[in-house]
């Protein structure tokens, strides 16, 4: 059985968040289209940038640390 190594748990960990902050931020949008309540609607919207700006901060560190 193959040892993984340090970058290899932090290369899959790092894109595994991605993965997840990409789901989050397409499940906000989408719910938020359904609904029609206006301050739930607004929530939504928050959190889908939230999951957006999540995204772009690993992006960015991913960058730094040469993750692939």
């Amino acid at each position: 059985m193959t040892q993984l190594t340090q970058d290899d748990i932090q290369n899959n960990t790092f894109k595994k968040a991605c993965d997840m902050e990409e789901l989050l931020q397409a499940k906000f949008a989408y719910v938020a289209k359904q609904i029609q309540n206006k301050e739930l609607k607004k929530l939504l919207k928050t959190l889908e940038m939230t999951a957006q700006g999540h995204l772009a901060e690993l992006k960015q560190e991913m960058k730094k640390l040469d993750v692939k």
